[in-house]
């Protein structure tokens, strides 16, 4: 199914959870106006007739319906709870896409903050917001109830419910800019913490940590400050919302009993009115109550779409079924995340299958970013890349038909096994062969647990045996292109040359293999052709019978 046809079918459910929610919950306000019918019928009907069946039938009518009402409201929050956990796999779906893109394109902390969104919608759908929300149909259910009883009752209860909505909205219109700073500036302090936590070694090994944590405290303090800045007013708010609501109660049983003394209304009413009144101020009193996780909520989910619109994958481009086989690049412009400096300008670049085409030059020229450019793991301000026709940006491709080698060996928390088959379906067969591809097959033959040996940053692998996971990752599948980023880095001459013979059979069966190396020499009998980068973003290409060992 496309993405477009997915949206409709995501928001046509969600339009038909909230249809069956709002269905529930006017079930659950029926069942609820049992309480006051009740006492009404009771006053003005059992005690004046002494009607022991009366009584009786009312009594198991009142039963039945609150056990309606139990039941409506135990299969709504059900509902609301499956439909929370399906939005919030699709927000973290979205968040999680999103802060990869947002990462590539050099903003990391914002990715995780988009995290920390997603945990505060669930909040806000999940919690006692959302059920508070559902009640509100309550309010206009009792008022009605109240005017048909008499005039003065509706209206009172009218005037009470519109004093609370006011406290509701004097809270948000107080406490708003501290809230939207306070979560600013929480996001802000935690990102800067994470960050500086990541190189945890170094603080330790260097006796930073004190210092650091000295440097991050007043950006926590001030978040904190603000925060409780906020609550500070909205529980002096929520303190006058609750007295609002007992003065309403208490209003409705004097004006009561002024109508009862005029004998314009009944002793039952009285009681019913009062029961009514308290029913229509409650959920508003709630939702006054809980404002602050509901404001909370609005601006992170705000925050997250704008994040995921922001960082929406770019459209690729149409299939060209008359380009020819291999990697072609077209006026490919690479710049610095920042934008202030060109590490490659205006590439132009052919790649048949069956060739290897190594990159080399000084430190700092853009090898390493040219790799993640050609990928489309990097934003660049121009340029097409094309692997037989198809835009390479596709997900679908790069999983397909694309071996990456990062530098740096990076590998994911869960095992060897799952690193190499790229946490896909595939069986074990396929890992073992692309593992004995390269060479790795008795190394890990010797981890502890062999293929269900632990990877990732944990996982303390050394990082000739990281570098080596990485590089069976990289071949699995047979890829047609292959894009290796110092694929020689931590190895032994052994390795080193099990990786040569891989490389070898990957060219010669019609694979185009792009690498990176600091040691041309090393790679002078396989590569057919040199990119030479600049400092300045020039390049230009050197065929390998040309370029010899030159570095």
């Amino acid at each position: 199914m496309s993405a477009h046809g997915r949206t409709i079918g995501d928001h046509a459910g969600t339009a038909g959870v909230m249809a069956l929610c709002l269905g529930l919950s006017v079930g659950v306000q029926c069942a609820l106006l049992a309480s006051p019918l009740l006492t009404m019928h009771v006053f003005d009907g059992v005690l004046q007739s002494r009607n022991d069946d009366t009584l009786l039938a009312l009594t198991v009518g009142f039963v039945l319906m609150v056990s309606l009402g139990g039941l409506l409201r135990y299969l709504r929050a059900r509902l609301v709870a499956t439909a929370t956990e399906s939005a919030g796999m699709r927000l973290q779906s979205g968040a999680l896409g999103a802060s990869v893109r947002g990462a590539m394109a050099g903003d990391r902390a914002r990715g995780l903050a988009a995290l920390g969104d997603v945990s505060e919608v669930r909040r806000m759908l999940g919690g006692a917001v959302a059920s508070d929300l559902l009640d509100l149909l309550t309010v206009p259910a009792a008022i009605a109830f109240l005017f048909l009883l008499h005039p003065i009752y509706g209206w009172t209860a009218v005037g009470g419910c519109v004093l609370l909505a006011l406290l509701g909205a004097l809270a948000d219109r107080t406490t708003r800019a501290l809230v939207r700073s306070a979560m600013s500036e929480q996001a802000r302090s935690t990102a800067a913490l994470t960050g500086r936590l990541r190189g945890r070694d170094m603080l330790h090994g260097l006796g930073m940590l004190r210092a650091t944590l000295q440097r991050w405290r007043p950006e926590g303090q001030r978040a904190i400050e603000l925060g409780d800045a906020a609550q500070r007013r909205a529980r002096a708010i929520q303190g006058l919302a609750s007295f609002t609501g007992l003065m309403l109660q208490m209003v409705m049983v004097t004006i009561g009993a002024w109508l009862v003394a005029r004998q314009e209304a009944s002793t039952g009413s009285l009681l019913a009115a009062t029961m009514l009144a308290g029913m229509a101020a409650a959920p508003v009193s709630r939702v006054v109550a809980t404002w602050r996780d509901w404001a909370f909520g609005v601006a992170a989910w705000r925050r997250l779409t704008g994040f995921i619109a922001t960082n929406a994958p770019p459209p690729w481009l149409p299939h060209d079924a008359e380009a020819p086989a291999g990697l072609h690049v077209a006026n490919l412009t690479v710049t610095t995340p920042d934008g202030t400096r060109t590490l490659v300008r205006a590439l132009d670049l052919a790649v048949a299958p069956g060739s290897v085409l190594g990159v080399r030059g000084p430190n700092g020229a853009g090898k390493s970013t040219l790799l993640r450019a050609l990928l489309g793991i990097c934003a660049v301000r121009d340029g097409e890349r094309r692997l037989d026709g198809h835009d390479l940006r596709m997900p679908g491709l790069r999983n397909a038909a694309v071996g990456y080698l990062p530098q740096g060996a990076q590998l994911l928390h869960g095992s060897v096994l799952d690193n190499i088959r790229r946490f896909g379906d595939g069986d074990a067969a396929s890992a073992v062969a692309a593992a004995r591809r390269v060479g790795a097959h008795d190394a890990i033959g010797r981890l502890p647990r062999g293929y269900d040996t632990p990877a990732g940053s944990q996982s303390g692998l050394s990082g000739g045996q990281r570098q080596l996971v990485a590089l069976a990752r990289a071949f699995h599948g047979a890829p047609r292109l292959l894009v290796l980023d110092e694929p020689e880095a931590g190895l032994d001459a052994a390795s080193i040359a099990l990786l040569h013979a891989a490389v070898a059979n990957a060219r010669d069966a019609g694979a185009v293999i792009i690498l990176v190396t600091h040691d041309p020499a090393e790679w002078a009998g396989l590569a057919t052709e040199w990119l030479d980068l600049a400092a300045d973003g020039a390049w230009h290409l050197t065929p390998a019978a040309k370029a010899g060992d030159r570095p």
